[in-house]
């Protein structure tokens, strides 16, 4: 029997078990997973109503909150495709991303409503529909409105079965070295990256996951997914507050969160200042970049709960690997452990890496051969919405080519060394900024790094490092480069040293090193 991979499937099965059960928390209002599937019934009615026919995109700018919730069900189960848009693009960015996937309609909320305005420009009949805040005054139907005149007659249980290889969701990357690209993810990709992850994470029905990460970003969206599908309760986090996801933590006894190690340093410090009751939190899913073994304690010790590195992109549905401990690593002493658990991780369940070198012969997972990383699986994305040719360099031999590099030690745990771009080849000689960044984390006084290349005479181009320093902490630059380069073999040294009072950041805190190599390798920029 084959039956359509559908992430509704998840949804309808969790409103029968668990009908009563809170499925989202929103601010001062929630309700449970029946009340959910009644209004993803009626939103997939109401764009029906609309005249929006399987393949139209309908577009979302949004914070997280319920509404962004509903949009991942009842955009997709009649064949609509949800593009959820960052709301951390420049307007330009969006307008681009527009022109490109001419959505046939955009819900977006209040906050936002210069940049619809500006958006429905691009696209001619453009309907749109507003998530109205306490106060707005809309000149458009509001999101509420548009649920309760959605048409009856129009029956939800009996539409056509999908095709599980079509387009299900489009997410348009960040731009940051270039024009952003649409990721086309299946039906088939969605479905099989959350049945990868609930066979290799450990999360159940009593599951409570705080949305720390923006729903539109790689590190947030599969989770309304696989929570919904073991009946998990979704609270919604409109912006990141440390204090403010502390306290969510407290009050709502949250279980799960994912975030990126930027947001752990400034949880770390609110924690440090207020007794909250973090107890209830068992596993931190972290993102963006390795993190060292130091880092990893830090962390555990402040928030509680277990500390999970993890790698995935947006061409991967997001996730590959995730670094859960192996029980025969179990018995190995902490420090190890904290090691593998800063890793990207083991492959997940129906995930195949290697690591190449730029001839495409495979490397050994001996945790010191460096390569590019590939992977397959079948939440390897269709391809890039309308670049046929970029999808052709990105998908070879039927292996997805991930841009980073990396070593894969003997256990099966990806180490990331550094995106392919990011690598800095000073005489000849590899230099990982990872590497360097991991070993500038290890002085107390530093709160965020970053390490790019910079041009020399002599060796073509060497390390330099600009870093922020903890609030109310002092190191002068001499001493933090001895520091950094006692560490490490004198070819990899740092060359130079920048202090700054903030790094620049993507919405969700990752740290945007092409920015930071404009601002600070004089002159020298390539992408």
């Amino acid at each position: 029997m084959m039956v359509p991979m559908n992430v509704n499937r998840f949804l309808k099965r969790t409103a029968k078990l668990y009908a009563t059960k809170v499925a989202v928390i929103d601010q001062d209002m929630s309700y449970t997973y029946q009340e959910m599937s009644f209004r993803v019934d009626r939103l997939t009615r109401a764009l029906k109503g609309q005249g929006i026919k399987p393949g139209d995109r309908v577009a979302w700018l949004s914070y997280n909150n319920h509404p962004l919730l509903e949009a991942y069900f009842g955009v997709v189960q009649f064949g609509a495709i949800l593009v959820p848009l960052n709301i951390r693009l420049s307007p330009d960015d969006l307008v681009y991303i527009f022109s490109d996937c001419t959505p046939a309609l955009l819900v977006f909320d209040s906050d936002f409503e210069e940049t619809a305005r500006r958006l429905a420009a691009v696209v001619p009949d453009l309907k749109m529909v507003e998530i109205q805040i306490e106060g707005s005054h809309p000149d458009y139907l509001d999101y509420e409105s548009f649920l309760a005149n959605a048409p009856s007659e129009l029956g939800v249980s009996d539409y056509p079965e999908t095709d599980e290889n079509a387009v299900a969701e489009i997410f348009y990357t960040s731009g940051t070295t270039g024009m952003p690209k649409g990721v086309g993810l299946t039906h088939r990709n969605l479905y099989m990256n959350a049945m990868q992850i609930l066979i290799s994470a450990n999360i159940g029905d009593d599951a409570i996951i705080l949305h720390t990460i923006p729903l539109f970003h790689v590190n947030g969206w599969g989770t309304p997914h696989y929570i919904t599908a073991v009946g998990g309760t979704h609270v919604m986090l409109r912006r990141f507050i440390p204090d403010l996801v502390l306290r969510q933590i407290e009050r709502h006894r949250v279980t799960h969160a994912s975030l990126v190690p930027t947001m752990a340093n400034f949880l770390i410090q609110a924690a440090q200042s207020h007794p909250y009751d973090l107890s209830s939190l068992r596993y931190a899913v972290f993102g963006g970049a390795p993190s060292p073994s130091s880092f990893v304690q830090n962390t555990m010790d402040a928030l509680g709960g277990e500390y999970v590195g993890g790698y995935g992109l947006s061409e991967t549905s997001p996730i590959v690997s995730l670094a859960v401990i192996k029980s025969t690593l179990a018995d190995h002493d902490p420090l190890a452990l904290n090691r593998y658990r800063g890793t990207a991780g083991l492959p997940a369940v129906g995930v195949d890496v290697s690591i190449v070198d730029d001839d495409d012969y495979d490397l050994a997972w001996d945790g010191e051969s460096v390569g590019e990383l590939r992977v397959r699986g079948d939440m390897v994305m269709a391809g890039y919405w309308n670049k046929p040719e970029d999808t052709a360099l990105a998908i070879r031999g039927g292996w997805f080519y991930t841009g980073d590099m990396a070593v894969i030690d003997p256990e099966g745990y990806i180490h990331i060394v550094d995106r392919k771009k990011d690598i800095i080849i000073s005489g000849g000689e590899n230099i990982s900024s990872v590497e360097l960044e991991d070993a500038l984390f290890q002085h107390p006084a530093v709160f965020e790094c970053c390490v790019i290349g910079i041009p020399d005479p002599k060796w073509g181009e060497v390390p330099k490092a600009v870093v922020v320093l903890r609030p109310g902490m002092s190191v002068d630059a001499g001493e933090l480069l001895g520091f950094v380069n006692q560490r490490v073999a004198s070819f990899k040294a740092l060359k130079g040293l920048d202090f700054t009072a903030e790094l620049p950041k993507t919405g969700t805190g990752k740290i945007q090193k092409t920015v930071v190599r404009k601002r600070y390798g004089a002159g020298w920029y390539q992408d």
